[in-house]
Formats: structure tokens, C-alpha cells, sequence
């Protein structure tokens, strides 16, 4: 028996998405699924022809279990990209007050690639992309950044072999020419649409989105996906409700050591 829902086609589809690509599982099922969304996708952000790309795999593929418990699995995307270089996509719409160090651990861990004996010179590129749905406070606004490293003194690249990139969702209407040219800006905006309308609008502009938007729609159609999806949803609104009761708490011990220290200095002028 199918675990899909009531199928329909795109051009039927109508009214909000339950899942968005913002949902880090089905970001990841989507990309997964999708080869040629994921060419695309690739070819945009890394300012590449989709013509260029000789092949693409998803080197961490979910493998689902019937329910969410009945398996782990890891949210972030990687991908080998004409067997040359390596893409780690993240996708964060919490902001956890710590994505510098997040993605430098994850870039780190993916460039520690090399097998025993090999040569240093071997190690592939690695890229570290994520899509946030924040502003990173200590950067300027901006919406398509990379960051390599750099001497800092006269700016010379060190190595363009590791190298750091942001996609903020909320600063789309920044985009530059240059990642109008390459659209960019359109992912972006089908990651932040959440009616079925804005999304079969901007299938009919792109072939690599129009893929996108297919397999968004089957997936949110599929039962077990769903599944997945919902327990992601609901690690984030158990965080969020943590971390209101931590600021509610912190808050309450810092009325607790103002009155104490009040109390400590009225009761010290008393003695003297």
C-alpha cells in the first residue's frame, strides 16, 4: 500500500505548503530526490553552468525507518560535485547564536578527508553553504557572502580550497547583478514561499526549479516524509519553549541577585 496521500498534480496544487524548504528534512529529501534540481541548485550558488556539471551525488542519502525514531540521520546535505570538489549544505531558521563556529566545525570535519598515506595536496575543495533565516548580527546585511582565507595584510588568497558561504533568506531584495545573473535570488525565494501559487509561478520560469517544486509537492504528499518533517517541526518548537523558559528563569535570578544585593547593602549602612 502507498504511503502517498491523495496525489495531485503541480498545476492542481492550490493554498499554503505544510513543509517548506526551509524544514531542514525536507530540504534534504527534495535535493536528494532530485538530481537535476540539485544541478541546478549547485551551478547557481557556485556561479557555474549547469552544462559544466559532469555529475553530482549526495554523499549522506536519509534512509528512512517507519517512524522518525526508528532511524538517526544527519539534516545537512553534502554532495560531491564532478568528482572534484566537495558542497555541504545546511539549512538554519533558529538563530542559535553560534553559526561562525558551527560552520567552521563542519567545513573542518569535511576537509579532514584524506585517506592514511595520501597526499595533503589531494584534499578537494570544500564549500560550506548555508541558508539562514536570519541576519548574522557581527556581518553586514547582505545576502549572498563568501568568506576564504585571506592574507590579512594585502588580501592575498591563502588557499581557495576552503571556503564559507551565506545564503540570507531575509535579505533577498540585497541580491547583486551577479547573483541575479545566476539566480540565486530565485532559490532563495522558493525557499521562503509557503503558498503552492508563488512556487508554480516561479516553476514556469526556471526547468531546475520547475524539478524543485515537483518533487516538493510529492514529498509533501508522502506519508512517511510527513512524518519526518512534523518531528523536525517539533524539535524546534520544544527548543524554542526551552529556551523561553531559560530567559524566563535567567531573568528571574537576575531580580533575585539585585534584590539581594539591595538587601546586603541596606543591611551593611544599618551596622554602620
Amino acid at each position: 500500500m502507498s504511503n502517498l496521500q491523495n496525489c495531485i498534480s503541480l498545476k492542481d496544487a492550490t493554498g499554503r505548503l505544510d513543509y517548506r524548504l526551509t524544514n531542514d528534512c525536507m530540504f534534504h529529501v527534495v535535493f536528494q530526490k532530485n538530481q537535476k534540481a540539485l544541478l541546478g541548485l549547485c551551478a547557481s550558488l557556485l556561479h557555474m553552468h549547469p552544462e559544466e556539471i559532469r555529475s553530482v551525488e549526495v554523499l549522506n542519502p536519509i534512509e528512512f525507518g517507519e517512524h522518525p525514531k526508528d532511524k538517526e540521520f544527519i539534516l545537512d546535505l553534502k554532495v560531491m560535485l564532478n568528482n572534484d570538489r566537495i558542497l555541504n549544505f545546511e539549512v538554519q531558521v533558529i538563530d542559535e547564536k553560534n553559526w561562525p563556529e558551527r560552520s567552521l566545525s563542519y567545513a573542518c570535519r569535511t576537509f579532514d578527508q584524506l585517506m592514511r598515506g595520501e597526499a595533503y595536496r589531494k584534499a578537494k575543495p570544500v564549500y560550506h553553504i548555508g541558508f539562514l533565516d536570519y541576519d548574522l548580527n557581527h556581518l553586514s546585511p547582505e545576502f549572498y557572502a563568501t568568506f576564504k582565507l585571506l592574507n590579512v595584510k594585502n588580501y592575498e588568497l591563502y588557499s581557495g580550497k576552503f571556503i564559507l558561504s551565506v545564503v540570507n533568506l531575509n535579505q533577498i531584495e540585497l541580491a547583486t547583478e551577479e547573483d541575479r545573473k545566476y539566480g540565486i535570488d530565485h532559490w532563495a525565494r522558493l525557499f521562503k514561499a509557503d503558498t503552492w501559487e508563488a512556487i508554480k509561478q516561479m516553476a514556469q520560469e526556471n526547468e531546475y526549479i520547475s524539478g524543485a517544486a515537483e518533487t516538493l509537492l510529492e514529498s509533501n504528499q508522502d506519508l512517511k516524509i510527513r512524518s519526518y518533517c512534523e518531528a523536525v517541526e517539533e524539535a524546534r518548537r520544544v527548543r524554542r519553549g526551552l529556551e523561553k523558559e531559560l530567559e524566563e528563569t535567567q531573568a528571574v535570578v537576575q531580580e533575585l541577585l539585585a534584590e539581594n544585593a539591595r538587601l546586603k547593602a541596606l543591611l551593611e549602612k544599618k551596622e554602620q
